[in-house]
């Protein structure tokens, strides 16, 4: 059972002292305009490799010029390594169009396929590079494309674009690619030729469109063909059993960014790029949430990502705080079961959605002021919709994104001061207006004066962390009796997070297998009941829903031993009656006894069920008055075997 107070108490800190010094979000690369990322894992390092978006703002298409490269260690900190110039590598290609790209290394030999405009207006191709370097070095491998629009069949000029590449366990190299159409062909071990006809990817049971931005990989065994689906983009995924197909759809991996393709503060592409690294699994991923950001002025974000244990994958949501940020729920004072929330942009207070066990429009991060980096100061962004911030306008409350200017930064900077009713928790009060304070009105955020103390409670908040950080079993380790049972609960840490889903497994429940679970929202904590099935060991594992934080309790079988009666114990005073004891192996078990007076009729019938600890106690009164032997049967279907005693009785006062 893992041990985490420490971490907790650090977060606490961190929360309550609003420090910059340790502080991880999305987008990853902020000093410029990044989209279409691919990622390369060598040994301890990440490669990644993007489009450079030079579109100036408000622009309506892609300027591209150049694809930068960028490696981390840790996947949170990240170093420019170089770029690559289409102008300078590929004498045949439109300087302007650095499309979406791939590198991948074979017998020491770096591949970078690209998607570029062929200088020619046949169309969009795609050409290759090489080099002995993962960040430099890269010349043009072929000194024209490797696929040319003529080479498929689309009407279209630019299905022929967004590379991916993998080499296979046996070594055989598959080149995807497609717009409009999925593609793929064999390569040449050479890697730079194609081996065999170019083939149309068929994706049975696809709900919705293939776009764009395929992405291959392959994980235990399975392959995965993720792809940015239907307009604007989300990305959904389809898995098979050969790179070849067929595949499967299996649904959606993120929704787009949104739902109006005139939306000019969002991406309408998606482009992703899926890794494992260090045992951890990653979706790499481009948004618009920089400032002046678009769908040509692009950011490249992570988050983790996850796999259930049928090998289909969790969806993602993106979020500002990414790998290493905070995200914290605000709970109204005034009302205790609402929290601040967004809805269609709106900013709310409104009960937690039971249904919607991860709540992120009720998440929040809280980061230093966009105004001023003092450390009071703050701004509130939402977790899921990166880039927009509360700011307020003729004194209500909104969700906006960020433009930027110095305006905006003033409208959603706030001073975080101690609750003006419970000092413990937390107010704020506007930067540029600091007469006004952030106060739920009707349920809806207003910027308003404070002076009653009705207003004062609307004004306070208490500030909490939303995400997970761990899970604890009650238990190490338990020993049972082969067919006892026994419960095991978990708590989802810390306590205050928003989704308390948890999932129990057993690693053999031929050992010991496990009831559904029941979650007691009053103490947090979420139980089974685990039956002991056969000798052996089994270890049950306590996984959360988000972040797959898992804990574990290996559970001991042992043979059953015979159930006996121990202890067993008569009295009997003035025809009074009591017999008892405690079963070895049983809690929960009926326990039958019958009496049988000396005429050999029966006297007393009866039948109990155990306590927890086994015990059982009859109390009753001799309905016969003759003196003599008493014949005393006790069974169960427990029991091993019937247990026969007696007891005497003379009439009058006695003790026996």
């Amino acid at each position: 059972m893992k041990k985490v107070v420490s971490k907790i108490m650090l977060s606490t800190l961190l929360l309550s002292s609003f420090s910059t010094a340790a502080y991880a979000e999305n987008p990853i690369i902020k000093d410029k305009f990044t989209g279409d990322p691919a990622a390369l894992v060598q040994g301890d390092k990440v490669y990644l490799y993007a489009g450079h978006d030079e579109a100036s703002a408000g622009g309506n298409f892609y300027f591209m010029p150049e694809w930068v490269i960028y490696s981390s260690t840790d996947m949170e900190n990240w170093k420019q390594e170089g770029s690559l110039s289409v102008k300078d590598t590929f004498s045949w290609a439109r300087e302007d169009a650095a499309w979406a790209s791939q590198v991948i290394e074979r017998d020491g030999t770096y591949y970078w396929y690209v998607a570029t405009n062929n200088k020619d207006g046949s169309g969009y191709c795609i050409g290759v590079a090489t080099s002995q370097s993962p960040t430099e070095g890269f010349k043009d491998a072929l000194g024209k494309p490797l696929i040319t629009n003529q080479m498929t069949t689309s009407s279209i000029s630019w299905d022929d674009i967004d590379p991916t590449v993998l080499v296979d366990d046996d070594g055989q190299g598959y080149l995807y690619w497609g717009n409009s159409y999925p593609y793929y062909a064999k390569l040449k071990p050479n890697m730079i030729e194609l081996d065999g006809d170019i083939q149309k990817v068929t994706i049975n049971n696809l709900k919705g469109g293939f776009t764009e931005a395929p992405w291959i990989h392959k994980r235990n065994g399975k392959y995965y063909l993720s792809f940015a689906h239907n307009w604007p983009e989300g990305l959904a995924y389809a898995m098979s059993e050969s790179p070849t197909g067929p595949w499967e759809y299996k649904g959606m991996l993120m929704d787009p960014f949104t739902s109006d393709p005139n939306d000019k503060n969002n991406s309408n592409t998606s482009h992703q790029s899926i890794i494992d690294f260090k045992g951890k699994s990653y979706i790499i991923y481009h948004t618009a949430a920089l400032p002046t950001g678009s769908s040509y002025r692009r950011s490249v974000s992570i988050d983790r990502l996850y796999y259930n244990p049928d090998g289909t994958i969790k969806k993602v949501v993106p979020t500002s705080t990414g790998l290493d940020g905070e995200g914290q729920k605000l709970q109204s004072y005034s009302f205790l079961d609402r929290y601040i929330r967004h809805y269609n942009n709106d900013a709310r207070i409104d009960p937690l959605d039971v249904l919607n066990i991860s709540n992120f429009d009720a998440r929040w991060q809280i980061v230093p002021g966009l105004a001023t980096s003092g450390e009071e100061y703050v701004s509130i962004q939402s977790v899921n919709k990166p880039g927009y911030y509360l700011r307020h306008s003729n004194n209500d409350l909104a969700l906006v994104k960020n433009d930027g200017t110095d305006i905006f930064k003033a409208d959603a900077t706030f001073k975080k001061v101690p609750g003006l009713s419970d000092s413990n928790w937390a107010s704020f009060q506007s930067y540029n207006f600091p007469n006004l304070y952030i106060k739920q009105k009707d349920y809806l955020l207003k910027l308003e004066q404070v002076n009653t103390e009705g207003d004062k409670e609307n004004a306070t908040f208490k500030m909490s962390e939303a995400d997970v950080k761990d899970v604890q079993l009650n238990i190490d380790s338990l020993t049972l009796q082969q067919n006892d049972e026994s419960s095991l609960s978990a708590v989802v840490l810390p306590s205050s997070v928003l989704n308390q889903k948890v999932t129990f497994t057993s690693s053999d429940p031929n050992v010991v297998s496990i009831s559904n679970s029941t979650y007691n929202p009053e103490d947090g904590k979420t139980t089974v009941t685990i039956a002991a099935k056969s000798p052996g060991k089994a270890d049950i594992i306590a996984t959360t829903d988000e972040g797959q934080f898992a804990d574990s309790a290996t559970i001991t079988v042992e043979k059953q031993m015979p159930t006996i009666i121990k202890d067993l114990k008569i009295s009997v005073n003035n025809r009074k009656v009591q017999i008892e004891g405690y079963l070895t192996q049983k809690k929960g078990s009926d326990v039958a006894v019958s009496v049988t007076a000396p005429n050999g009729k029966l006297d007393y019938l009866d039948q109990i069920t155990t306590e927890d600890d086994g015990k059982f106690r009859y109390e009753f009164t001799l309905w016969n008055h003759a003196a003599g032997k008493y014949d005393v049967k006790l069974g169960g279907i427990d029991l091993s075997e019937i247990v026969n005693t007696s007891f005497q009785y003379k009439p009058g006062p006695q003790n026996q």
